[in-house]
C-alpha cells in the first residue's frame, strides 16, 4: 500500500480515507469494498464506495485493541473509578490503577485521544466526502451521513468525559486542525446534540445492518438521552429515553438467561460493534487463560461489597456477571459480562456500546430530578427485578437518586466508563474516590492529561490542571 507522510498534526488524524476501504467488511454491507487505493473522488462517486467507506469507518474503531471505542473506554476508566486493579504490576496501568497518570509516560491515554480523533477523522472524511459527490443516491447519503454522525458524536462524548475542554474538528482540514484549540465543554455538548438530532432526521427505525452494528435511529436517541442527562436536561432525557422503551423493538433479557445479555444481537442491544472474525476486546482481555491463573484484573472490594444479597449480577455460577478463581488461596473475582475469550467461529458476542436497561436507568434519574419519585422508582425496580432483587425501599429523592447511581454500578461496572463518570458528573467522585483509592486520589485526577506529545506539536493546547 502506498505511503503518506504524518502531518505534524496534534490530533493526528492522519489515517488516509482509502485505508478505511481495505479492510474487508461484507457483513455491513453485503458488498466486498475495492481491494485497491482509491482517490477520494473516486471512492465516493458510487454508492457502493460509500457504503465501503462506511464499512471501514467502524472497522477501524475495533481495529486495535485497547483503543477508546474497542476496550480502552473499559479498562482504564474502571480502573481510574476503583472497580477493577490489575493483578500484576504494569507501567502502563498503574496510573490509573493509583491515579497517577503522567502525560509523558505510559500508552493508554494517548491511545485514547489518538483514537478517538481517529475515528472522528474517518467520520468527518465521509461527511465531507458524501457532501461533495453528486452520484450518489439520496438513501445512501442519508444513511450514510447519519452513520457518520452518530460515530463522530459518540468519539466527542467520550473525549470530553476524560479530558474536559478538546479541540473540535469537523472537517479534514489539516491546517484547520493543526492549530486547533481547546474548545468548552458546553460547546462539543452543543455539537454533539446538533450532530445526534440531524442524525435522528437522516436514520430509520430499522437498522441498516443485518444484527444491531451499524446505529440506526433509536441507537442516535439512547446516545442523545445520555447526552441530555450528562448535561442535566431531565425532561429531555426522559422523552429521548422514553421513546425508546415504549418503541417495543428492544426487550430487558430475563434473569434466567442473564449471561446472554452481551451476545450477538441480543434483545437488549440498541448499538453493538462487530468484529468479523473474533469476539470482543473486553471478554480477551478480562477473562483469565484458565481457571487456575490470577486474572490480569480483578474485581475490587468496593465493588464486589456494592452487589446486594441474591443479585444475579454477582452470580458466579455461569448465568451471572462475575467469574472467580482460587489461586494459592486467595479468591480473585473478575468481570465476566462477556463469555468468549478466544475468536470462535462463528462469532458469538459483540462489543455492547449502547443498550435497553440503561435507557430505564436514564430515565429513572430524569424523573427523579423532576420530583417523579413514583416514576423513577417504576423504571429502578425494573432493572433490579431483571437482577433478581425486589423494590427499592428508597424514599425521599435524594435516597432514590443515591439509588439511581448505586444500581448504575452494579449494573454498568466494567463497561464504558458508566462509573467513572458518573461520579464526575454528580460531584461525588471526591467523597467517593478519596476513600476508596487513599492515599492515591487528588481532586485533580478527574480529568486524564493532555498527551505530552500533543502538546509538543501544538503549543495553542493548555495542560489539565494537576499534570
Amino acid at each position: 500500500m502506498l505511503s503518506l507522510k504524518r502531518k505534524n498534526s496534534p490530533h493526528l488524524v492522519w489515517l488516509p480515507v482509502c485505508l478505511l476501504v481495505l479492510t474487508s467488511c461484507k457483513k455491513f454491507t453485503e458488498i466486498p469494498p475495492p481491494r485497491t487505493q482509491v482517490q477520494t473522488s473516486i471512492l465516493f462517486a458510487s454508492d457502493q464506495g460509500v457504503l465501503s467507506a462506511v464499512a471501514g469507518m467502524y472497522s477501524q474503531m475495533v481495529a486495535g485493541n485497547l483503543w477508546v471505542a474497542n476496550g480502552g473506554a473499559t479498562l482504564y476508566p474502571s480502573l481510574s473509578a476503583g472497580d477493577i486493579y490489575n493483578t500484576t504490576p504494569n507501567t502502563d496501568i498503574d496510573g490509573f490503577t493509583f491515579n497517577n497518570l503522567n502525560a509523558n509516560t505510559g500508552t493508554g491515554v494517548s491511545t485514547i485521544w489518538r483514537t478517538a480523533y481517529k475515528n472522528i477523522y474517518n467520520a468527518n472524511s465521509i461527511l465531507g466526502g458524501i457532501e461533495a459527490s453528486p452520484s450518489v443516491t439520496d438513501s445512501i447519503r442519508s444513511t450514510a451521513k447519519g452513520e457518520a454522525l452518530v460515530v463522530r458524536a459518540l468519539n466527542y462524548f467520550y473525549l470530553v468525559n476524560f479530558f474536559g475542554d478538546v479541540p473540535l474538528m469537523i472537517s479534514t482540514d489539516y491546517e484547520t486542525n493543526q492549530a486547533a484549540t481547546r474548545t468548552a465543554i458546553s460547546t462539543i455538548y452543543g455539537q454533539i446534540i446538533n450532530d445526534l438530532k440531524e442524525a435522528q432526521g437522516l436514520l430509520k427505525t430499522t437498522y441498516p445492518s443485518s444484527g444491531r452494528v451499524r446505529p440506526n435511529r433509536f441507537a442516535t436517541t439512547a446516545l442523545l438521552a445520555r447526552t441530555y442527562l450528562y448535561m442535566r436536561e431531565w425532561a429531555k432525557a426522559e422523552a429521548e429515553s422514553s421513546s425508546i422503551i415504549n418503541s417495543g423493538i428492544y426487550n430487558l433479557i430475563p434473569s434466567a438467561n442473564l449471561h446472554n445479555t452481551f451476545q450477538a444481537n441480543s434483545t437488549e442491544a440498541v448499538w453493538q460493534l462487530m468484529r468479523e472474525t473474533q469476539n470482543t476486546t473486553d471478554g480477551g482481555m478480562l477473562i483469565p487463560s484458565s481457571s487456575s491463573v490470577k486474572p490480569g484484573y480483578a474485581i475490587s472490594p468496593f465493588l464486589l461489597n456494592a452487589f446486594e444479597v441474591n443479585d444475579q449480577r454477582k452470580s458466579i455460577s455461569g448465568n451471572g456477571w462475575l467469574g472467580k478463581n482460587s489461586v494459592s488461596g486467595i479468591d480473585y473475582y473478575f468481570p465476566a459480562k462477556y463469555k468468549e475469550r478466544i475468536a470462535t467461529t462463528p462469532v458469538k458476542e459483540y462489543q455492547m456500546i449502547l443498550r435497553l436497561s440503561e435507557q430505564y436507568l436514564i430515565r429513572a434519574e430524569a424523573r427523579a430530578q423532576q420530583n417523579n419519585a413514583s416514576g423513577a422508582l417504576q423504571d429502578l425496580n425494573v432493572v433490579r427485578s431483571r437482577a433478581g432483587l425486589g423494590n427499592s425501599t428508597a424514599v425521599t429523592m435524594a435516597d432514590i437518586l443515591i439509588a439511581i447511581e448505586h444500581e448504575r454500578q452494579t449494573e454498568f461496572f466494567c463497561e464504558w466508563g458508566h462509573r467513572w463518570f458518573d461520579l464526575k458528573r454528580n460531584g461525588r467522585a471526591d467523597d467517593v474516590l478519596s476513600i476508596q483509592k487513599a492515599p492515591y486520589w487528588q481532586s485533580t485526577d478527574a480529568l486524564y492529561p493532555i498527551p505530552f506529545y500533543e502538546l509538543q506539536t501544538n503549543p495553542l493546547l493548555v495542560q489539565n490542571p494537576g499534570y
